[in-house]
């Protein structure tokens, strides 16, 4: 059986990284991986080794089109030659699966061509609500264009069933992002030192802020800084990491260089962690920003998180999760309470809404099993109520 996996950004790569190793030990699958737009020519194949694939087990097709500072002007003209590039890749790999995960407008472009040639399309992620991304409408969509769906809670499993998906092709599965977490170690303080060139000093917080895409017009520079300085006033070592691929990352970048140039004691810049993000989440006493790791992964690691803003507006979370307005009095009380021995307290008993670690091989299964499911879909009309 040939699946073929396409990969946008780290952001779906590293989520999807466990399943695609038990895909590639599986020796009735040749796994095919497409990767494209926010990975720099010629840096895939190492970020593909780093999430978990070891090399010669699979083939890599390098689409390219990086796209290194997104607008919504660019991301629709590099649309155009994504999907052409897909086009011409299907007939060479000839899959008899497709699989992606979540939300990234990449897949507006990636998955048409697969579903026109008859394709089997696996959807990780779907029926999960950010109402405060463009990622919110991408997802749906993407249901509505998949044949199987692995979700992650029973919330999830509802949504897709109302979107009229039929039972046999939902399969609630947990986070396959999360297996990558079922032993964490934390640094040491001199593997920190010795990692990051800065001592680690309690309370280490992690800050990521993505520009708010559901809404057009906003600073996200501006509000990004309210959140790294206010992350700067309460850590004892602070680490910032870019956004994702989406428009305004390079007002949000100019605003991490900026921070950098001061040589601030104690404070680290990271375009990204990659592998070593599980042992960071396993050190950090916070998390900062509105990034989906905060809702999705740190509860496996009974980190405490400032959700801010309204990027993830309606998304399931753990009780780990303090919700905040974009607003600095209560960015500062926000974070205070996070830092705080009680909240502390509470959070190490705080369980991960979105699994337990275990959900890689129920989903390769999924895959593999994908070709006894016709093509033919039949739209289950919900019960209306008097």
């Amino acid at each position: 059986m040939k699946v073929l996996a396409f990969a946008g950004t780290r952001a779906d790569l590293f989520p999807l990284g466990p399943v695609l190793a038990a895909l590639a030990a599986d020796s009735s699958v040749q796994l095919h991986v497409a990767t494209a737009v926010g990975f720099p020519s010629g840096t895939a194949l190492s970020r593909l080794i780093e999430a978990g694939l070891p090399p010669d087990t699979f083939t890599h097709h390098e689409l390219g089109l990086y796209l290194e500072n997104p607008s919504a002007h660019r991301q629709s003209l590099i649309g155009g030659a994504l999907s052409t590039a897909m086009a011409k890749l299907l007939p060479e790999v000839q899959p008899d699966a497709a699989v992606v995960l979540g939300d990234r407008w990449e897949l507006l472009y990636v998955l048409p061509p697969m579903v026109i040639n008859g394709i089997r399309l696996i959807h990780l992620h779907g029926g999960e609500v950010t109402e405060g991304s463009l990622d919110e409408r991408v997802r749906h969509a993407v249901t509505k264009l998949a044949d199987q769906h692995c979700v992650s809670t029973a919330q999830a499993a509802r949504r897709v069933a109302q979107l009229g998906e039929s039972a046999e092709r939902i399969h609630q599965t947990g986070a396959p992002g999360l297996d990558r977490f079922a032993h964490p170690v934390p640094l040491s303080d001199d593997e920190f030192h010795a990692e990051f060139g800065v001592p680690l000093v309690q309370p280490l917080v992690m800050a990521t802020y993505h520009p708010p895409t559901a809404e057009t017009g906003t600073d996200a520079g501006e509000r990004c800084r309210e959140v790294f300085e206010e992350t700067l006033a309460q850590a004892g070592t602070a680490i910032l990491t870019y956004p994702g691929f989406d428009a305004g990352r390079e007002d949000i970048i100019a605003v991490l260089e900026e921070i950098q140039s001061r040589n601030l004691p104690g404070v680290v810049v990271r375009e990204s962690l990659g592998p070593l993000y599980p042992r960071v989440m396993a050190t950090v006493r916070a998390l900062v920003g509105n990034s989906s790791s905060g809702i999705l992964e740190a509860a496996s690691f009974q980190v405490p998180v400032v959700n801010v803003g309204d990027r993830q507006q309606g998304r399931e979370h753990g009780a780990n999760v303090l919700h905040c307005r974009e607003e600095p009095n209560a960015l500062h009380a926000s974070i205070e309470k996070a830092l705080s021995p009680q909240f502390q307290m509470m959070c190490q008993s705080v369980i991960n809404p979105y699994g337990s670690s275990r959900s890689a091989a129920p989903i390769e299964r999924v895959i593999v099993g994908s070709h006894a499911t016709g093509l033919i879909k039949t739209f289950v009309d919900l019960p209306v109520e008097s």
